[in-house]
């Protein structure tokens, strides 16, 4: 039983580039550092990996990995396979240097056991061990007690990987850990690789209503964290061009890694928690004048609002509002039109087009649009 997650047909949402709708491939020259790759194996208790997640030692934000909730009768199905023994898949954790075990594969088992160990359902539907139908954990007592006692002290076998496993092997890694069942994409890896307190406030933003009308993506529908992809690349660029994006105390040098560039705007917002108010409003205020200006066609090729979202011009359109800051809704025109004009333009597609996250063809499309906002500024004076 592993944690094979059922995934309807969905919308197309969003179309992404094509280095983050695959997974990580380790390239020629990432070869060398296979010497930094650090797993060990390690088996721990139920009972164990309990306690340390009561006391935030273990990490599972099942919340982040996918929107999709165990039903009842896995959960049901789980917990009685483990009163029988039955052996479960390797769970995988990633250590950090707090020492904190982050969950790789197992989220939603772990979640599973964990809400029957707090009492939060009772045995429901069991196909063999009838005789616990309707018993909560705190209710295996008495005769049934051996039951709870085989539920706390059931081994489970685990991988951990341990720092300093570069970021960029723990991409492999995910992506073999995840082959039997639906393959994470990069957004949903960054999730767990980069867990903290940024993602809940990139969450928070996508669980904005201003969010949801400006781009159509409602939570319920965003399975794959579409839209969390979007707004840390938003964020990643805002703070790229701003040059307010480090790494080891100089300003980060973009090359052409998109996975490095996003990997280091998680890991320092996890860290600038105090930024937080400043850079939601600013994202929820691109958003509204967004949705102001173009409407429901807003991030899409041609003002279509039926084609999915391109996420370079989601970028580019939201850097613009940026850059303008308010909206003079006498011009509103003007912008639209300006804007669409460079986006039907040559150089502005030669900029998106396969090989866009380049160097060159990042700072190229960036480029247009600072000199659009000077243009517009200027006129608004």
């Amino acid at each position: 039983m592993s944690d094979n997650y059922m995934q309807n047909d969905e919308e197309k949402l969003l179309e992404y580039d094509d280095t983050d709708t695959d997974v990580y491939a380790v390239s020629e020259d990432d070869k060398y550092d296979y010497k930094s790759v650090n797993v060990t194996k390690k088996d721990f208790s139920l009972y164990e990996l309990f306690r340390k997640y009561e006391n935030s030692k273990l990490i599972l934000d099942v919340d982040f990995q996918r929107n999709y909730v165990w039903k009842p009768s896995q959960k049901n199905e789980l917990i009685e396979s483990i009163m029988l023994g039955l052996p479960l898949p390797i769970f995988y954790f990633k250590q950090d240097m707090q020492s904190v075990y982050i969950t790789v594969d197992g989220k939603q088992r772990l979640a599973a056991i964990f809400q029957y160990m707090k009492n939060e359902y009772p045995l429901k539907g069991l196909k063999i061990m009838k005789h616990l139908e309707g018993k909560k954990f705190s209710d295996l007592n008495a005769e049934y007690g051996i039951y709870q006692s085989q539920l706390e002290d059931y081994q489970i076998y685990a991988h951990i990987i341990l720092p300093p496993t570069p970021d960029k092997i723990l991409f492999n890694i995910f992506d073999r850990v995840n082959r039997g069942g639906t393959k994470l994409n990069k957004q949903e890896i960054r999730n767990a690789l980069y867990n903290g307190p940024a993602l809940k406030m990139i969450k928070e933003i996508t669980n904005n209503e201003k969010f949801i009308k400006a781009t159509n993506i409602k939570p319920q529908q965003d399975k794959r964290m579409k839209g969390s992809y979007l707004i840390t690349r938003f964020f990643a660029f805002l703070l790229l061009r701003n040059a307010e994006l480090f790494f080891e105390k100089k300003n980060y040098v973009y090359k052409g890694d998109m996975d490095d560039l996003l990997a280091k705007t998680l890991q320092q917002l996890n860290r600038s928690e105090d930024k937080y108010p400043e850079l939601v409003e600013t994202a929820l205020s691109c958003l509204e004048t967004s949705e102001f200006i173009f409407g429901p066609g807003a991030f899409r090729k041609d003002g279509n609002s039926s084609n999915p979202i391109n996420m370079n011009i989601f970028e580019t359109a939201m850097y613009l509002m940026y850059k303008l800051d308010t909206c003079d809704k006498f011009l509103t025109n003007s912008v639209k039109n300006r804007f669409y004009k460079i986006c039907a333009s040559d150089e502005y597609k030669r900029y998106i087009n396969r090989g866009g996250d380049t160097p060159e063809y990042v700072k190229g499309r960036f480029d247009l649009m600072d000199t659009l906002a000077e243009q517009i500024k200027k006129e608004w004076n």
